[in-house]
């Protein structure tokens, strides 16, 4: 019996093995250039990749790997798992044809990597994340998108104003202690405690306590453990993307992704938005203006954008759609407050981080800033003690060097579509099938000496107006483009942008014995944490 058992599993991984190299011939046979660097099963996509799965590098290194090899090329060949092709599109003028020009063949954002395959979730808790924008497909995705864009608009993000610039207090006094004492920071540390109190004030309307000298707050424990990736939420996530195992999980009603924590987030939001129901009382927050969505009876909200006053960014992302009744209700809310986090928290705290490592290690690109910020507060009108929203606005280079912070350490590497139907290459005699991944190599297309000189310096000047006017659209990616683009893009800029006038109107970033020199991306994780803490000391101006 057992010598049948073996020579039948025998037989199946050498009849997998055979198909998997049958199906190496795909692009081949279409007279695609691939990369041919294949490991069995899991192929040489780059979420997949031999070296990512066993921790060797990060992704976006593979990303960069491969791109030098074909970037004479408008697009080239990949595979995943078991063989299955995906298409990496280099050209600027392809990559929006897929972001945004057709974006109806392109609406979702993954494929055989979403564990939510048919908008489905089996527990409850499940049901909260799979309800966030990053997980939904389709029209309903549609429907949530466009009800809570309009939060997000210019308009609406000088609600946050005020909000943000009480937190930023909170950073300075942190960073005068550093002065006072001499003491090196760990800027990720302290960025952290400024973006989770924003994102706890602005999404959840409560203070995280993030800043307090004593234990963690419930709200801080519960949004670290969120990041912190255990050996069993490994072996869960692995089960929710093998499509026998994630219906035998399923069936159980094993919760794939972090139960209690979206508990605690669940209450604490269902809390919040019983208290201002029932006390009338608004604070004109994240919270209030989502509640006011789902109560406007699902009809879409009118843009605040005007199309001759929008740019190139604003026009693309355009999604014309009329939202059904119904489709939105309070788990919409919970589930977008709880995206703010996953996808705000890190991301806009890295930003700070290297922005400011990047300040420290170039001083001349510091003076230059803080002359603007100087500036802005000159100018300040009587009564105000802090540049407003339309002043901050028109900050030039403040908005420059945090895009080339952006831009050489961007967050994530890569953007994923997911064919949905059938689509002809503009211009190439090439079609890619529906359910096939599509990637866009966000870093290596940052390196591009085509598009940015000298990419591995850090120059602000590749944002001043005139330089970027010279470069194809589509060759700064940080925050996505197109309809799926990051719908927070105006609350991370403005909370950072909020965050390092309040800093460096009353100190600047200096290098000290503990600051290294030489950085890169950590090896351990998807997004562009850097492999070592970056300290840097704080100098009263």
């Amino acid at each position: 019996m057992f010598i049948e058992v073996m020579g039948g599993a025998l037989a199946l991984v050498v009849g997998v093995y055979l198909w998997f190299q049958w199906r190496m011939r795909y692009w081949a046979d279409r007279g695609v250039p691939y990369a041919s660097d294949v490991t069995f099963p899991v192929g040489n996509d780059f979420v997949a990749h031999k070296k990512v799965l066993l921790r060797q590098t990060n992704v976006a290194y593979v990303v960069q790997e491969q791109y030098d090899r074909f970037k004479t090329q408008p697009f080239y060949g990949a595979f995943g798992p078991f063989g299955s092709p995906s298409i990496v599109i280099i050209d600027p003028t392809l990559i929006r044809g897929i972001l945004a020009k057709d974006f109806d063949h392109f609406v979702d954002r993954f494929g055989d990597l979403n564990p939510f395959t048919n908008n489905n979730a089996e527990t409850f808790t499940d049901s909260i994340w799979q309800k966030q924008l990053l997980f939904l497909k389709g029209e309903l995705w549609k429907d949530v998108r466009s009800t809570f864009s309009p939060i997000f608009t210019s308009g609406k993000m000088k609600l946050m104003m005020h909000f943000m610039k009480a937190i930023s207090l909170k950073l300075t006094n942190e960073m005068g202690k550093s002065a006072q004492g001499k003491v090196p920071i760990d800027l990720k540390a302290i960025f952290g405690k400024f973006s989770m109190d924003t994102i706890a004030t602005c999404a959840y309307g409560v203070d995280s306590g993030s800043f307090l000298a004593k234990d963690e707050s419930e709200f801080v424990r519960n949004a670290k453990s969120v990041f912190t990736r255990t050996a069993k939420d490994q072996l869960k996530l692995f089960c929710s993307l093998i499509p026998g195992l994630n219906f035998i999980c399923k069936t159980m009603k094993v919760s794939f992704f972090k139960p209690d924590e979206a508990m605690f987030f669940y209450g604490a939001i269902s809390a919040t938005i019983k208290h201002r129901m029932e006390t009338q009382t608004r604070k004109n927050d994240l919270i209030d203006l989502m509640i006011d969505a789902i109560h406007a009876n699902n009809k879409p909200v009118e843009d605040e954008l005007k199309p001759e006053d929008s740019n190139q960014y604003d026009q693309d992302s355009r999604l014309n759609h009329k939202v059904k009744t119904g489709a939105i209700d309070e788990l919409m809310v919970v589930a977008t407050a709880l995206i703010i986090l996953v996808a705000g928290y890190d991301t806009t705290a890295m930003t700070m981080t290297y922005c400011a490592y990047q300040l420290a290690m170039n001083p001349e690109v510091q003076d230059e800033l803080l002359a603007e910020i100087d500036e802005a507060m000159n100018n300040l009108e009587h009564g105000q003690d802090f540049p407003d929203y339309s002043t901050i606005m028109g900050m030039p280079y403040l908005d420059a060097v945090l895009q080339e912070t952006l831009r050489i350490h961007t967050p994530i590497p890569i953007l994923r579509r997911v064919c949905t139907k059938e689509y002809k290459i503009p211009g190439h005699n090439v079609v890619i099938p529906k359910g096939s991944n599509v990637t866009i190599p966000v870093h290596a297309i940052h390196y591009d000496d085509r598009y940015y000189s000298n990419p591995k310096e850090f120059n602000p000047k590749n944002f001043d107006v005139n330089v970027a006017r010279q470069r194809p659209p589509y060759t700064f990616l940080s925050f996505g483009q197109g309809p799926r683009n990051c719908i927070g893009m105006r609350f991370a800029m403005l909370e950072a942008k909020v965050g390092l006038i309040a800093v460096l109107s009353r100190y600047r970033f200096q290098t000290c014995a503990q600051t290294p020199k030489d950085i890169w991306r950590a090896s351990n994780t998807f997004l562009g944490n850097p492999n070592q803490t970056l300290w840097v000391q704080m100098e009263a101006r």
